[in-house]
């Protein structure tokens, strides 16, 4: 009879919990991700060296992103994806595997006239970084 008492107590308290789980609170603010820039390292001071990412054009509209992080296996350290946002927005992420490899990715920009673009690494420990996508002026595309 105990074990009844006790499993149906369990069952009641647990069906409180699971009630609540999906609940939405209209009010609650969404957060955006704070990102570590070559100018503001937060409390990872010296690490942009190697985790700010370097973009660079191959053509018009497409940039290959480097980031100069060498992965190691003692700790492991390494750059888990690269992604590319417009804003706040994300346009497109290369998740990259563990390896000993530099980690880079290669974008398409969808308007190259319009975008606001950023390109974001996020490393295993050291949060997420960002670097600005400078689209070349149209007076450097003359020359």
């Amino acid at each position: 009879m105990r074990r009844i008492s006790a499993v149906c107590f369990l069952v009641s308290v647990l069906s409180v919990f699971l009630y609540s789980c999906g609940d939405i609170d209209e009010n609650e603010k969404i957060v955006t991700p704070k990102f570590h820039t070559e100018s503001n390292e937060g409390l990872w001071v010296n690490e942009s060296i190697t985790h700010v990412p370097i973009v660079t054009f191959t053509a018009k509209n497409e940039i290959d992103v480097r980031v100069p992080l060498k992965p190691t296996k003692k700790p492991i350290h390494y750059i888990e994806a690269i992604a590319l946002m417009d804003g706040n927005r994300e346009i497109a992420v290369r998740k990259i595997p563990f390896s000993f490899d530099e980690p880079w990715a290669h974008f398409r920009l969808p308007d190259i006239e319009k975008g606001n673009y950023k390109v974001v690494a996020k490393c295993n420990l050291h949060d997420m970084w960002m670097a600005p996508v400078v689209i070349p002026s149209r007076s450097d595309k003359k020359r």
